[in-house]
């Protein structure tokens, strides 16, 4: 027998995510800032006319992923006075990418204004609107516009601050938080889909997240405005793939994460001259997989899914268990309990579901003690994650066996 909500999720500064969003997700301590060498950060500034960037787009050698924050995507007002700025040639701020080993290139900061841009000309999805001194071109696409005015658009010249790749992919994370501080700044899970786009990893983050199983065991909870769905999937995915082992010792979650999304990448083959390229800089990277198949990954995640409902009902992955309050999902419960879950056999997890309430009691009790910061504020780190799985992974064998 499933429990059921016994109050909705309680609004506290926990459930607030990165940068005051709801999310329905525990906000976690940020990870601790990682000392790096200096002398590593290359950035070089390379003049592009607008007429090259277009040609970059066209080919896909920079990347424009759409930032899934539609409520903060710049409005036709705002891409048309982008566009008006260009045919006023008033200069554009900085334009900063990060390079890969092929001189493609990903938008660290600018992604709303290169948009605006390839909106216009090349995709041509809305007209201009609102223009404040050119208003009598309201209502013109690209083609429509004066000589003049297409030849200002095409021979302006942007300055794009271009990070090498010998840059540390963390030493670019961190580049890319410093400059991500105006306005409603990134979440990390963005900040990884931005750097790290891959077109299939993308769809395999999206698939999940918006998977009935998903849903349901997190009773639609789960604010994905800010990715923070795809997040509690990837962490999920980290752990399955790579397990305890392969985490930093250093406790950069952050880093585990964003390998992982790298990994996925050069899934299912995982050749070895694309696993070099990618982890070039850092041939120390732990890149054994348990599964490389994402049918294979979808099905665990699934079944982790279904029985962490199945077991523990509308207060699937929440420190609280009732007749409590309901609390916000906990990333680190949820990472935890769908591995631990997902790893049983069928007639274990049978007998698992007879002691629900012997489980609850254990699981009260831990909470209380330093399982409760295992969870919390030790989360990034390895002690706190062998501590977590370590009783989950006994706690859930106990009560499978028969005579538990």
């Amino acid at each position: 027998m499933s429990p059921s909500s016994h109050d909705i999720d309680s609004t506290t500064p926990q459930e607030l995510a990165d940068n005051g969003t709801l999310s329905g997700v525990e906000a976690e301590e940020d990870s601790h800032e990682f000392p790096f060498d200096a002398d590593k950060i290359n950035i070089s500034s390379v003049p592009v006319p607008v007429s090259r960037l277009l040609d970059r787009l066209s080919r896909a050698t920079i990347s424009a992923p759409q930032i899934q924050r539609s409520e903060n995507l710049w409005s036709v007002t705002q891409q048309s006075r982008l566009i008006e700025s260009l045919m006023l040639r008033i200069p554009l701020p900085l334009f900063y990418v990060a390079a890969d080993n092929d001189e493609n290139w990903k938008i660290v900061d600018g992604l709303q204004r290169v948009s605006a841009m390839r909106n216009f000309l090349l995709n041509k999805t809305f007209t201009l609107s609102e223009l404040e001194f050119l208003a009598d071109l309201n209502g013109a696409s690209y083609e429509q516009l004066p000589a003049k005015y297409q030849n200002r658009i095409m021979d302006t010249t942007l300055q794009f601050a271009v990070i090498s790749s010998t840059t540390p992919p963390e030493v670019q994370r961190n580049i890319f938080k410093r400059l991500n501080t105006g306005g409603l700044p990134l979440s990390s899970q963005e900040i990884r889909h931005a750097l790290y786009y891959d077109e299939q990893v993308a769809s395999l983050l999206q698939r999940l997240a918006d998977s009935e199983a998903f849903k349901a065991a997190t009773d639609n909870t789960i604010n994905d405005s800010r990715m923070a769905a795809k997040e509690l999937v990837l962490r999920f995915i980290a752990f399955l793939i790579r397990d305890i082992d392969a985490y930093p010792k250093n406790d950069d979650m952050d880093g585990f994460l964003s390998d992982t999304m790298l990994l996925l990448s050069a899934m299912p083959e995982l050749r070895q001259d694309k696993l070099k390229k990618l982890f070039a800089s850092r041939p120390s990277v732990d890149t054994r997989c348990a599964y490389c198949r994402f049918e294979d990954i979808e099905q665990q995640f699934n079944l982790a899914m279904n029985r962490a409902q199945q077991l523990f009902g509308t207060y699937a992955f929440r420190r609280s268990l009732p007749p409590a309050r309901r609390s916000p999902v906990n990333k680190a419960l949820f990472e935890t309990v769908a591995i631990t879950l997902g790893e049983l056999d069928q007639d274990s997890f049978n007998r698992l579901e007879k002691h629900q309430e012997a489980l609850f009691s254990e699981m009260r009790s831990a909470f209380a003690g330093p399982l409760g910061n295992a969870i919390s504020r030790d989360s990034h780190k390895l002690p706190g994650i062998r501590m977590r799985f370590g009783f989950f992974r006994d706690l859930f064998t106990r009560y499978g066996q028969e005579d538990a």
